[in-house]
């Protein structure tokens, strides 16, 4: 969970966490109220669509949480035989260690890039919101243990339930350990949160190419983590 993270990789989880949101504001205005980060949203349109008989919109917002899905997939395949310089795959899922795995965000980066690509070449932008959904499909596999994951970086009401939780331990026990973990996943809220106030401004502004800004800082964040672990490996 976000509150057993180091400084280091709660950055890294906030900074990823961010261009997740980033990309769901911006697709949420250009696809007009579709989500490619926010898959429970996504399933409860599909449900309301389908039942107004709606079947295109149903099979858009359904698309949307297969492509999801399939980012997962790619992100947890790379974990398990991807590049041992980023974490040998007994480690990923034999042990309690929780550490970022580069592979996936390797993963996660590479679709982004694919889908910046698409999201300005037409015809190929209608293919472009489904692979940016597999991109924050594959985000959530940076943090795992066991093969499964630790933090959720796209999906925030499991963060909502631990922020309360941890703000009524924190009152019923004035602990500073627990307001100290409280803390933690508010700013994991924060980011999303902001992270689409930006993307829904920046497409008001720039429109889909606004895509190459996450795309930006993605680069960052995927090299920033290589080097990280190169350092941590020499």
């Amino acid at each position: 969970m976000a509150a057993s993270l180091s400084t280091r990789q709660h950055l890294l989880a906030v900074g990823l966490t961010a261009n997740a949101g980033f990309v769901d504001g911006l697709f949420f205005i250009h696809l007009g109220g579709y989500f490619v980060s926010f898959m429970s949203g996504n399933s409860t349109r599909a449900a309301a669509e389908l039942s107004q008989g709606n079947h295109l919109a149903w099979l858009a917002a359904s698309s949307l949480i297969v492509a999801f899905i399939v980012g997962v997939m790619l992100a947890s395949f790379a974990v398990r035989f991807g590049p041992k310089r980023f974490h040998p795959p007994a480690e990923s899922l034999l042990t309690d260690q929780v550490t970022p795995h580069g592979s996936a965000v390797w993963v996660a980066y590479a679709l982004m890039l694919l889908g910046g690509i698409t999201a300005v070449t037409p015809p190929l932008d209608i293919a472009a919101s489904f692979i940016v959904a597999a991109a924050t499909g594959a985000i959530n596999g940076t943090f795992t243990r066991r093969g499964e994951v630790t933090v959720g970086l796209t999906y925030m009401t499991g963060t909502l339930v631990k922020m309360g939780q941890a703000l009524a331990s924190a009152m019923a026990l004035q602990s500073s350990v627990y307001l100290f973990r409280f803390l933690r996943y508010l700013v994991l809220w924060g980011a999303i949160a902001v992270g689409s106030l930006i993307g829904g401004w920046s497409y008001l502004q720039f429109g889909i190419a606004a895509i190459w800004l996450t795309v930006a800082a993605m680069t960052v964040l995927s090299i920033a983590l290589t080097w990280r672990v190169r350092r941590r490996n020499a």
